[in-house]
């Protein structure tokens, strides 16, 4: 039977009461948030430049939030498993992502993902921002980018070079280098920076385009040699050595930005919480120490813009990826 006009308007008006209760109370939920540990998943193994930014991050976030950060490994498929991991979390705050530009192409690299890197994260904000270097083993002959370049194409059978894994930053700095340069290379995945260059200090790997985070203490010990920096200025961090751009790569650019996300519809008022814990935590002494210990730039960028830029980003990786995956 249809209700009155009296009626329609009581019901109407218990609905708005129920949905302001919800609006308050979720509201509150955020204002009391953290009430218990936080859990940042690190996508890829121990030892990597992922899982040192998420170490050296949850540091601080303890420090700013009063809230324990346990950081959990889950390496696999180029980050996207511990990716996944988050995307179906609870949008809550406990479940974090700390992700890198590689999330931006992993959509056409890996196909039936679960989630959509844009539509099914909140991205909060960067935490560092690190130029890659192209490193090869000490005993190739070769001792700079254009002396590389000639052998790979005086020895185009015998090239390869390794990554993290499909779609990391590893791998999409190599594929922009072919690109650029004509040169042939196969890939090897790895499923961690930290295997991978095991294998190029012990030869049975032409490259890599590590970061410059992970790739220090083999610099700094001899075991592989730097030829060139993916940004398009020298880092301060190894200023010896010189851009792809000034080795005769005109152009080149790639830097690897790690980041901050949540699941999709983490409410505001936590999402900018964590920005604030992070804008904090980029002004502690001991956090810019050890960003200058992984050869990285800190981050902070606003939610919204930091939104904005991961759409360029995955416009621009997305684009190369597909024509790798075309390819192979």
């Amino acid at each position: 039977m249809p209700l009155s006009l009296p009626r329609r308007r009581a019901a109407a008006f218990a609905l708005a009461l129920t949905g302001c209760a919800s609006l308050f109370a979720s509201a509150a939920h955020a204002g009391d948030w953290p009430e218990r540990p936080i859990t940042l998943v690190a996508p890829f193994t121990p030892g990597g430049t992922t899982d040192i930014v998420a170490r050296a991050i949850a540091v601080q976030l303890q420090q700013q939030l009063g809230q324990t950060v346990i950081v959990e490994n889950k390496p696999g498929a180029g980050g996207t498993l511990g990716a996944g991991v988050v995307a179906r979390a609870r949008p809550d705050g406990y479940t974090l992502l700390l992700a890198n530009v590689g999330h931006a192409a992993a959509g056409v690299l890996y196909k039936n993902l679960p989630y959509d890197f844009e539509r099914d994260m909140t991205q909060i904000t960067t935490v560092a921002n690190v130029p890659n270097v192209l490193v090869v083993a000490k005993n190739l002959p070769v001792n700079n980018v254009r002396e590389l370049l000639a052998y790979a194409k005086a020895h185009p059978n015998d090239i390869n070079y390794g990554s993290a894994g499909i779609g990391t930053t590893q791998h999409l700095s190599a594929e922009l280098l072919k690109k650029q340069t004509g040169i042939p290379a196969l890939h090897v995945p790895f499923k961690g920076a930290a295997p991978m260059m095991t294998d190029l200090i012990g030869g049975r790997l032409t490259f890599a385009l590590d970061s410059a985070a992970s790739a220090a203490a083999q610099i700094n010990g001899g075991g592989v040699k730097p030829l060139a920096v993916t940004s398009l200025t020298r880092t301060r961090f190894l200023p010896d050595v010189p851009t792809l751009d000034e080795s005769g790569v005109p152009g080149y650019q790639m830097t690897t930005w790690y980041s901050l996300a949540g699941p999709k519809d983490l409410p505001p008022a936590i999402t900018d919480r964590i920005y604030r814990a992070v804008r904090a935590a980029m002004d502690d002494p001991g956090m810019r120490k050890a960003l200058d210990s992984m050869a990285a730039d800190p981050g902070g960028m606003e939610p919204a813009k930091f939104q904005a830029f991961v759409h360029q980003e995955t416009l621009r990786w997305t684009d190369l990826a597909r024509d790798w995956d075309n390819a192979n």
